[in-house]
């Protein structure tokens, strides 16, 4: 990707002002794929209903040299050369994988939830339609019906400043959710954290710094051997009904680069007033 998207917000913590990465994935039949276009994107406020459309950001057709712009599809930086000459950089598209750089205005209301509704062909219309393909704009309203989509959610907060009096200390408890994985597999490790004390914790002064919280992930042998060292991870949202502590931290895990066995790892958590918070270490085996 690019290093615009790089120093976006994610979804999770997006900031009015600012710009949030808006990620989408498009799989089909479980595995990563380009659709056949990718037509526009709506935004919503609070919820997807009509009077609740905020922003209409359309995409260039296809066949435009720009598509999928303003979309980026994610790049990666492959190094090529023959036998005795100097490699070269090229970027490599990312098969399905793309993201939606969204300034988000200054009257946007905050703090409040917003949802991103994606629309894409998964095919090209003109000859699901039996239209010649030369003629054919997917712009035209009798492709509607075969349009797609896919609906996700960011959170806008205000472009806070943090002041911190010194008076309370703020502290996290963490709870590990994955200890067990199965070779070869690829999905995210999350450890769930917890305002202390649990129920009783200052609301007001906690919860606006969770979002913005940069956690990292290390991860070594049962003899001590460091194999990650603080890799970044990000906040999540826990699956289900969690109304006291929703939060949990994320990092995608690929067991098939690690040997079978039992690995110890911790948290390192980074607050915007530049303190940090280190969990115990957990146990996690892969098998």
């Amino acid at each position: 990707m690019t290093a615009f998207l790089e120093n976006a917000f994610p979804r999770i913590s997006a900031r009015r002002g600012q710009v949030v990465d808006l990620n989408v994935d498009f799989l089909r039949n479980g595995v990563l794929t380009d659709p056949f276009a990718i037509s526009g994107i709506e935004i919503y406020k609070t919820s997807v209903a009509p009077h609740n459309l905020v922003a209409t950001i359309p995409v260039v057709l296809p066949d435009d040299p720009l598509y999928p712009a303003p979309v980026y599809q994610e790049q990666i930086v492959a190094e090529t050369g023959l036998c005795g000459t100097e490699p070269t950089a090229d970027s490599i598209p990312v098969v399905g994988k793309y993201h939606l750089p969204f300034a988000i205005p200054i009257d946007f209301s905050v703090p409040d939830v917003y949802f991103d509704l994606w629309y894409y062909f998964a095919d090209n219309p003109c000859g699901e339609l039996g239209t010649g393909t030369d003629e054919c704009n997917i712009n035209d309203a009798q492709y509607d019906p075969l349009l797609l989509k896919c609906c996700h959610r960011f959170w806008v907060y205000p472009d806070n400043w943090f002041c911190n009096d010194g008076l309370q200390t703020v502290r996290f408890g963490f709870e590990p959710l994955d200890q067990q994985f199965h070779t070869p597999e690829t999905r995210p490790l999350e450890i769930g954290i917890m305002p202390l004390p649990l129920y009783d914790y200052n609301f007001n002064l906690v919860n606006p710094l969770i979002p913005f919280l940069r956690p990292t992930i290390s991860i070594e042998t049962q003899h001590n051997e460091l194999l990650i060292d603080n890799s970044p991870a990000r906040i999540g949202i826990r699956h289900g009904s969690y109304r006291s502590n929703p939060w949990v931290i994320q990092y995608d895990f690929d067991s098939s680069q690690m040997l079978k066995g039992t690995y110890r790892y911790w948290i390192t958590l980074n607050l915007p007033d530049g303190s940090s918070r280190v969990s115990r270490k957990f146990i996690l085996t892969i098998s």
